[in-house]
This record gives structure tokens, sequence and C-alpha cells, in this order.
């Protein structure tokens, strides 16, 4: 840079015949504007949610860091009170708009005042990293027809939620409970996608970590179907007030057929304590569900 600008020096003076003062008037407002422009560009590269903070949790089950982002309720400093808590998997895609409807519903005095804790992996992780961190945190059992696709393509392996599971209740929610005032008798969480097969493999398997589901456009065909073969309702489920809301978009084609046979088989153990909700949105995607899904799961587990 100061060799172009001694460079440019020497052409003006010695052909243009450029006064010196005129030429430093000059580069002087050059070098403003740069500035300007550099301290826009920094300005640009971060966006900050209001009422939000990231902190770090590694987790010794999964061998992971994770930024866990944390949107806590406008009274949070004032009230003394305690405040439900939201788990939120996908985060790093998701974080700005689920905390911006909760906002909204909260307003509107359609849901309480509640801490929405986003869970990411750190840092710039490219597509296939992230792929691949999910594959292996959501998924309950190894998919033998996946499992050597996403190893070359992603790099690591699946079947990993049980470490995942352990991350939540003997890390997550301890530092949450530490540091923030949570409800622990009011704990909700959502996923879609793997992340909603993860939230059924909870519902099925560890159903005391979580009072209340929201969950769009399951996984369930993972492995065969496997959790599906496999469900059922345990005694925790039965002796445990839970509310569930599953949607799936009417375009998601065969995932309908898993979300009807999911639902099918909870009803069919008559699990009274277990209020559901289940919705096939019209005209939605696996990937356009996300708003109408997520708002009416939320009206749903937070309803009276």
């Amino acid at each position: 840079m100061n060799f172009l600008v001694l460079f440019l020096t020497f052409i003006l003076l010695s052909t243009c015949s450029v006064k010196q003062a005129d030429f430093n008037k000059l580069k002087s407002k050059n070098d403003s504007l740069a500035q300007r422009l550099v301290t826009k560009d920094a300005k640009q590269s971060t966006v900050r949610i209001k009422n939000s903070v990231i902190t770090e949790l590694t987790s010794v089950y999964t061998k992971t860091s994770y930024d866990i982002y944390i949107s806590y309720p406008n009274s949070y400093a004032s009230s003394g009170k305690n405040y439900p808590v939201l788990v939120v998997l996908d985060a790093e895609v998701n974080f700005g708009a689920v905390s911006y409807i909760a906002q909204r519903l909260i307003k509107d005095e359609l849901i309480p005042e509640l801490f929405v804790v986003g869970i990411a992996y750190q840092g710039d992780t490219d597509e296939d990293g992230y792929y691949s961190l999910r594959s292996r945190d959501f998924t309950p059992t190894s998919d033998k027809t996946q499992e050597q696709r996403i190893k070359e393509k992603f790099g690591l392996g699946t079947g990993g939620a049980e470490s995942f599971v352990k991350f939540l209740s003997l890390e997550l929610f301890p530092h949450l409970v530490n540091n923030y005032p949570i409800k622990t008798e009011s704990k909700s969480i959502y996923g879609h996608s793997f992340g909603g097969l993860f939230g059924f493999h909870l519902l099925l398997n560890h159903p005391t970590l979580f009072d209340n589901y929201v969950l769009l456009s399951p996984s369930l065909w993972w492995d065969k179907s496997n959790l599906l073969r496999n469900a059922k309702i345990s005694s925790a489920i039965a002796s445990k007030r839970l509310k569930l809301y599953v949607g799936t978009g009417s375009l998601e084609e065969s995932m309908i057929d898993d979300h009807l046979e999911m639902v099918h088989i909870l009803k069919y153990f008559n699990a009274d304590s277990l209020q559901m909700k289940s919705e096939i949105l019209d005209q939605e995607t696996h990937r356009t569900i996300f708003g109408r899904g997520f708002t009416n799961g939320l009206r749903f587990i937070y309803s009276k």
C-alpha cells in the first residue's frame, strides 16, 4: 500500500505538475474514505440480536465445543422470577428466526416469557462439516445404508444421539440452572428433520428430560424406520404430563406416512398424559414448513 502511494505521488508530481499541498489534501480525503469503508465493513460483519448472549460449552461426551445462543426476556434483569426454557437445535441457521417469532408471540401474550437456548456448532463450519456433526449428534442408530456415504462426504459417523443426550442432561442443563433463572419443570425442545428424529428419540427413550416437544418434518425414515419399528410408550411417559406438536408439510411425500404412523403408535399406547397435536401443513415443503410449523407448535405447547 505504501509503495503504491509513493508511486502515485511520483507520477502525479512529475507528469501532472500537481502541487504537493493539493496532493496531500487529496490523499487525506482518500485515507478518510478508506477508513470509513473499513469501519463500515467491520460493522456489517456481525449482527446483534437484542437481549441475547453467546456462551460456550465443551462436551466430554461428544468431544465437541458448542456455541450456546441465549435469548432472554425483557423482564429478566428485574423480575426475580424463573422462566420456561426452549432448547433449539440447529441454532446456527435458525436462531434469529426462532427468537424473533418467540418475541412476537410473547408480546401478544400467546406464550409466556421464556429463555430461548440455541445449540450451534462452533466457528465457520462449512455445509459439509455442519451436516456431518448433526448427522452424528441427532441420529439414534447407525444406518448402514447411509453410513458410508456420510463418512465419505462429511467425514464423521452416525448414531451418536445418546452422547448428545448426555450433553443436554449432564452439561447444558446444569450450566443453565447455575447461571440463569430457569424453570426446571418447564423445559421444551424444538427440532426439524434430523432434529425431529432426535426429539422423538428423546420422547420415547428419555421422556423425563423435556416437558414439551415441537418436532417438524422428523426424519423417521432413518435406519429403515428403526425408531418407528421399535417405538413404545414407556412407563415414564404414562406418569408424566407431556405435550407434543408434530408437523409435516403436505409436499413431503413419504415423510407424511412416517409422521402419521408415529402418531398412530402414540395413540395406540393410549398415553393419556401425552397431549398431542398433529398437523399436515398444506402446500409446505421440508424447507418451508418452519415458519407456520414452529409458530403453531409454540402456541400449542404453551397453551393452557
